[in-house]
């Protein structure tokens, strides 16, 4: 994966309907009308700075800016795009120069093989009790019994389709993708990760594990992505180019999922949406760690708490940068309707009991790493079926 500057990362978010419709959400945040005020606020601290690096959207003021506040602490982010980039990033910077690393969780082994993350105390975080079952036994953030991370967002790769086009049903299967009917008509955020990891489930269906994969069962993927490959039309790395495909409607189906169909919905682009297929699908999932050479372990401490909390978990979820779901179910209650809406937070129809949100979490599987061949076995497969 190539990487985007962080100044391009954010431009194409604010100059697309995916800034401008969480900015709508954003500014309903702060509106006595749609959301109430959480009552914890941090320990008091003597101040202080702390580096995070992250993927965008933690540094955004309604994140981010009660905790300075109320702590005296401030919180200088850098941001990263893949978490490739992140551990370059990690490699080349001297040794005390970030406090907190939120990583994706399939990276956490490769942060775990360079000792450079120190273990947490589920006890030191009140609101872990509050959590979605799935964010409290997630195994990749832990390590021998060890808690090395704790989640702070997360969201879904499903398929998402043009309404207008396609029926929701019909795209509750992957093999839809494959449909004659769909050439040069899907498009492709450009990592081999996530898409790999779907078109495995695709072949082998409901896997816990798409990423353990035998060097035949591999070989059958390669060859349902060949047959994918005439029906795409796109694949991109820039938010832009994916969104205007399907606003253009040149592009009608994509395995991409909620987070930025969301923005496109919010937007008031309601012929969208995103299904999780009958074969499941991938899950991205965020957590944040302590580095063991910081030298503000207790400043970076209070800051990864109040992450924890209601009040900024509920504003993370509505980011500029993209939407997603958050681990605390507190933070729903401080979530207007339109919000609650837009992220699943709204009850089931076909599951009693639960919401949209719960039953795609139950859907899906955690990211991960290829288990059976190395990172660059896969790559060469996705970077095959690019230029094919």
């Amino acid at each position: 994966m190539r990487f985007t500057s962080r100044r391009k990362f954010l431009h194409y978010a604010s100059m697309t309907s995916l800034g401008l419709a969480a900015a709508k959400l954003g500014g309903c945040a702060s509106q006595n009308t749609t959301s109430q005020t959480s009552d914890a606020s941090p320990s008091p601290s003597s101040g202080g700075t702390i580096r995070v690096l992250s993927w965008p959207g933690y540094e955004e003021k309604d994140v981010v800016g009660k905790f300075e506040q109320d702590t005296g602490i401030k919180v200088e982010f850098k941001n990263y795009v893949g978490g490739e980039q992140m551990l370059q990033l990690v490699s080349q910077s001297p040794p005390g120069t970030y406090d907190s690393i939120v990583a994706d969780a399939e990276y956490l082994p490769k942060l775990l093989a360079l000792n450079i993350i120190e273990p947490l105390k589920k006890e030191d975080f009140p609101e872990f009790s509050n959590y979605v079952t799935a964010y409290q036994d997630m195994p990749l953030f832990y390590d021998k019994g060890n808690m090395m991370a704790i989640a702070t967002r997360y969201g879904f790769y499903g398929m998402a389709v043009n309404t207008d086009e396609i029926k929701p049903e019909e795209a509750a299967d992957w093999n839809l993708l494959l449909s004659p009917d769909l050439k040069g008509k899907v498009s492709m955020f450009d990592w081999y990760l996530p898409n790999m990891g779907d078109f495995s489930l695709a072949v082998f269906p409901n896997r816990e594990n798409p990423y353990d994969l035998t060097d035949a069962e591999l070989q059958k993927v390669k060859e349902w992505m060949l047959k994918l490959k005439p029906n795409v039309s796109l694949i991109s790395q820039n938010f832009q180019d994916v969104t205007n495909s399907f606003l253009t409607g040149g592009v009608i189906a994509a395995p991409i999922g909620d987070w930025l169909i969301q923005n496109l919905v919010a937007d008031g682009h309601d012929n969208f949406t995103a299904v999780i297929p009958k074969q499941g699908a991938i899950r991205w999932s965020e957590g944040a760690t302590i580095m063991t050479t910081s030298k503000n372990k207790d400043q970076a401490m209070q800051w990864i708490k109040y992450m924890t909390t209601p009040e900024p978990q509920a504003r993370l979820a509505n980011v500029k940068a993209s939407k997603c779901q958050v681990p605390n179910l507190k933070a729903i209650d401080l979530m207007n309707d339109d919000e609650k809406k837009l992220l699943g937070y709204t009850p089931d129809a076909k599951s009693t009991g639960k919401t949209i949100a719960e039953v795609k979490t139950a859907m899906t599987v955690p990211r991960r790493l290829p288990v059976k061949q190395s990172d660059k076995v896969w790559q060469d497969i996705y970077n095959e079926f690019k230029t094919s």
